[in-house]
């Protein structure tokens, strides 16, 4: 699976649960996570990172805000 296919199946989850056990059971690689932080602008930092870590920072950085933006929006009044 190519990376932009797994970005697109993670923004369309309604939940940070859902998208971070499929990003842990889909076979990509670290470097691969690299590229996808880099593309999409999640700031990584520069201290040796281990895979769990980058894969909990990406899916904060997408997805989570966007759900709470979504939520945000959902109780919002005028």
């Amino acid at each position: 699976m190519k990376n932009d296919e797994i970005y697109k199946r993670i923004m369309i989850m309604d939940s940070i649960k859902n998208a971070s056990s499929f990003m842990k059971t889909c076979e990509i690689s670290k470097s691969d996570l690299n590229k996808l932080c880099k593309r999409y602008n999640v700031f990584i930092p520069p201290n040796k990172v281990t895979k769990e870590d980058l894969i909990s920072t990406f899916i904060d950085a997408t997805i989570g805000v966007s759900l709470k933006n979504k939520a945000k929006n959902k109780y919002k009044t005028k």
